[in-house]
């Protein structure tokens, strides 16, 4: 009885300090334990459980962003209604696909990420965008399915059109003038 208990609090232990301590601490150094491939300088938001089951079919460049809720589909798991009608499947479906995302992109929140497809470097993905083919180089996509909406050089064009010029130099300093400029009032 003891021996079960043990291996009980055993399993536990392994599953805290797998998931909450190598997880939550450093989401890269995880994901690269996993195999996916990842560059330098990146910043990912998102849960390490949203890179799927075959983690190791993603590769990410350098200095890459990616947001809160994004996820990423390396299989078509639709695959699961028919797989007993079509000679030669196995239990994982046969249909899988890697996911590149070249240097210095930016992917928003709760954007989808499809199998087979490469997001081309210096581009921006919208956040709750769906992407289901390959992003050129240097481009803006938004909506479902995901679409061109413009290319970086007009993103940074019209760009400072919507900056919002401020001092701030700390977090309450910018709190302030934010909730003043934004909302006419000091809140």
């Amino acid at each position: 009885m003891l021996k079960i208990i043990l291996s009980g609090i055993r399993r536990r232990w392994a599953f805290f300090k797998t998931y909450y301590i190598h997880c939550r601490a450093n989401r890269v150094e995880y994901l690269r334990f996993l195999g996916t491939r990842i560059g330098k300088r990146c910043s990912i938001y998102t849960d390490p459980h949203n890179f799927g089951t075959e983690p190791w079919l993603i590769e990410i460049g350098d200095d890459v962003t990616l947001g809160q809720g994004v996820l990423l589909i390396t299989h078509d798991g639709a695959s699961r209604l028919f797989r007993d009608r079509l000679p030669g499947m196995n239990p994982f479906g046969n249909r899988f696909g890697t996911i590149v995302i070249r240097d210095n992109c930016f992917v928003g929140n709760n954007a989808i990420l499809l199998p087979d497809i490469e997001i081309g470097p210096d581009s921006v993905i919208g956040a709750g965008s769906v992407v289901t083919k390959t992003v050129p180089p240097r481009t803006i996509v938004a909506g479902n399915p995901a679409r061109p909406i413009k290319t970086l050089d007009e993103y940074i064009e019209s760009y400072p059109q919507r900056m919002i010029p401020l001092g701030a130099t700390n977090r309450e300093a910018l709190r302030q003038e934010l909730t003043k400029k934004l909302w006419g009032q000091e809140r």
